[in-house]
């Protein structure tokens, strides 16, 4: 009498003698291949989904880089409400260029229109901070921004940088008069957030104009500048190199 297959028949108890009805399971059903696979779908399915949210996207939130700085907090509202914050998170590497409340009322002055693409031009398209800017081989650039995106004649910034070392930016057809007064957080080499002391705006934006200003080739800066030699404003920068991934907080001493 051929010995039944196991394949094809229950175990039987050797003290017994009787039938053990054998209990299948769903691993029984597939083959090991096909387990394998089963488990490689669901890991990549999981994979993508992750991918797909915008935690994954962003290798930052600009708005919570500022949350635990109230001097901030209107300049936040802005970015939010405009969904500039939301789409700088996108950008894989960014200078965003904050602007105390303190000095925020000319956004509130602009067209509703024009607002978005005022805040759009203070996310700079690369990393920046108060070394990198200083090792430009020249005094002067143009900056490009988070506008150009949509608008290639506006989206920049125009960066100078003056005989003591002080740093400005300013909107195209604008005298460069926005002080760099310090670095607020940054996440080296991919994120810095540097406040300046007024809005840039380009001429004709619906604001009020800003008050006549020296080019900033030639002049002196002045209080509260940020200086290559010292440390205010670059001990961050320097911080921030040291250490990847961390956020460094601005030297509470910066005058503005």
């Amino acid at each position: 009498m051929a010995r039944p297959s196991p394949k094809d028949s229950n175990p039987v108890d050797l003290i017994t003698g009787s039938l053990t009805p054998r209990t299948w399971t769903a691993t029984h059903l597939l083959p090991t291949t096909t387990m394998a696979s089963t488990n490689q779908i669901v890991l990549l399915l999981v994979l993508l989904a992750a991918a797909a949210s915008p935690a994954a996207l962003a290798a930052f939130d600009v708005v919570q880089m500022m949350a635990d700085r109230p001097q901030y907090q209107q300049f936040s509202k802005l970015l939010v409400q405009t969904k500039v914050a939301e789409e700088a998170n996108r950008l894989r590497a960014a200078s965003l260029l904050a602007v105390p409340d303190r000095a925020t009322a000319p956004f509130y002055a602009l067209p509703a229109d024009k607002l978005r693409a005022a805040l759009a031009n203070h996310v700079l398209l690369n990393y920046f901070d108060p070394i990198k800017l200083d090792e430009m081989k020249t005094r002067t650039a143009i900056l490009p921004t988070m506008l150009s995106n949509t608008d290639k004649k506006l989206g920049v910034v125009n960066y100078s940088r003056a005989d003591d070392g002080q740093m400005y930016f300013g909107a195209p057809g604008a005298p460069c008069v926005a002080k760099l007064v310090k670095v607020v957080a940054a996440k080296p080499y991919s994120i810095s957030i540097m406040e300046v002391s007024e809005a840039i705006l380009p001429p004709g934006s619906g604001a009020p104009a800003a008050a006549a200003a020296v080019p900033a080739a030639g002049r002196k800066g002045g209080k509260g500048k940020i200086n290559p030699s010292s440390a205010a404003g670059l001990e961050e920068s320097k911080m921030a190199a040291g250490g990847a991934g961390s956020t460094a907080a601005a030297a509470p001493g910066a005058a503005a």
